[in-house]
């Protein structure tokens, strides 16, 4: 960790869901100062990457300048800014196969065994998502019900859409998604989900998780998830 204290601190490294005393730490930011970051979409993305050991993809810790532990900080939110021009989600259905006792931190290629296998993009939909060792759709969850949306120019409205723009989406998801360039996460709109096209709704972008850095690492495990074999995770939120 870097022990100089700056003013104003941007991140733009993250972790594979992990979150504890192992990671390594972005920075030490001033006491009142200023923390910038683009920070990767939440959930979808982290839960179909196969190498992926937490349910999101959280920036590297920071540190704040004069803290001590049980202090109280207070963080205040001076803007966020919509990058994507497009999203999926939608309810989600476990891939039985492809994961050990819990299908948001415990993966594993459902051929080879791998835990938590490197994986490729070949081409679009459910099955894209590929262990880079033997091949196989490795990834821990599809759609049972899902939309993809676009996005107006001003970010104020979202519009559901059709089966040919989502498949159109999905052949330049990482850009349309604007993915950060240091995340690792797959982009759900390779999926191309399209049910309920046409309905219009509301964008209102939020901060999703902020946190302190707990004492152990989280999500733990005591056994890799490998078959036959066994595993101790903690049950994590997708969302």
């Amino acid at each position: 960790m870097s022990q100089q204290v700056t003013k104003e601190l941007e991140v733009d490294e993250y972790t594979l869901g992990l979150v504890g005393p192992e990671q390594e730490w972005a920075g030490t930011v001033a006491d009142g100062g200023t923390v910038k970051t683009h920070t990767p979409p939440a959930c979808w993305g982290p839960m179909i990457t196969p190498d992926f050991r937490g349910g999101h993809e959280v920036t590297k810790p920071i540190r704040v300048d004069g803290a001590a532990v049980g202090d109280a900080i207070a963080i205040h939110i001076n803007s966020i800014e919509v990058t994507s021009v497009a999203t999926s989600t939608g309810s989600m259905r476990e891939r039985e196969g492809a994961f050990g006792s819990d299908p948001f931190v415990d993966h594993k290629c459902p051929e080879c065994g791998e835990p938590w296998p490197e994986s490729v993009v070949e081409g679009t939909g459910e099955d894209a998502i590929r262990c880079a060792e033997c091949g196989a759709n490795a990834s821990a969850f599809g759609f049972e019900y899902g939309i993809t949306a676009v996005f107006d120019h001003e970010n104020e409205v979202g519009l559901t859409v059709d089966k040919e723009a989502a498949h159109e989406l999905a052949e330049n998801a990482r850009e349309n998604m604007a993915l950060p360039e240091n995340c690792r996460q797959h982009p759900i709109l390779l999926y191309e989900p399209s049910e309920m096209p046409g309905t219009l709704g509301h964008l209102r972008p939020f901060i999703g998780n902020i946190g302190t850095t707990p004492p152990i690492e989280c999500p733990t495990r005591t056994t890799p998830a490998t078959s036959g074999s066994s595993s101790s995770v903690p049950t994590t939120s997708g969302g």
